[in-house]
C-alpha cells in the first residue's frame, strides 16, 4: 500500500487479471480508471495466470477492508507505535514521500487518482526540516541578489 497510495477497498479488489508487466490497472473512485506501478520486487511475487484475487482469506474468499484494518492496528501495537495508523495514513505517506523526491504535483494526483489538485496537496505533510529548509531558501536567494 505503501508504494503504490492504492485505496483499501481498491487493494481487495485486485485480480491477476488487472495486472500488466510493471503495472496494476485500477478502477477508482467514481469508476475512474488509473495505473498503479508495482516494484520489480513485488512483481515476482504474483501469478499472473490466476483470475482470482490477489489477497485472499483462509477459506479461499477476498480479504474484507476490515482485515486490513485490524492487522496494521496489530502490527502498529507490535512495533510499539502511539500514533494511529490506518491504510489511508499509508497513501498520504506516499503522497509525501513523492513530494519530497521531487516529483510534480501532477505526476502525484494522477498516481492518486484524483480529480483536483488541491485535494492532493492536502495529502501531503512536510515535516519541519523540510519545512525550515523550504523557508531557508528565501535567505540564501537573498544572499545571491546581494552579491549582484
Amino acid at each position: 500500500m505503501f508504494y503504490s497510495g492504492i485505496r483499501v477497498n481498491e487493494l481487495i479488489n485486485l485480480k491477476h487479471s488487472d495486472f500488466r508487466h510493471d503495472s496494476i490497472t485500477i478502477l477508482g473512485k467514481g469508476n475512474k480508471v488509473r495505473y498503479v506501478f508495482v516494484t520489480p520486487q513485488i512483481v515476482i511475487k504474483f501469478e499472473p495466470n490466476n483470475p482470482d484475487y490477489f489477497f485472499l482469506n483462509s477459506r479461499g474468499k477476498p480479504l474484507k477492508a476490515e482485515y486490513i484494518r485490524n492487522m496494521i492496528n496489530l502490527r502498529t501495537e507490535k512495533a510499539g507505535i502511539k500514533k494511529l495508523i490506518t491504510p489511508h495514513t499509508f497513501r498520504r505517506s506516499f503522497a509525501t514521500l513523492l513530494n519530497n523526491q521531487k516529483v510534480n504535483l501532477t505526476t502525484i494526483q494522477k498516481l492518486l487518482g484524483h480529480s483536483h489538485i488541491t485535494t492532493t496537496a492536502n495529502y501531503i505533510h512536510n515535516d519541519f526540516q523540510t519545512l525550515y529548509e523550504d523557508y531557508s531558501k528565501i535567505w540564501k536567494n537573498q544572499a545571491n541578489l546581494s552579491q549582484l
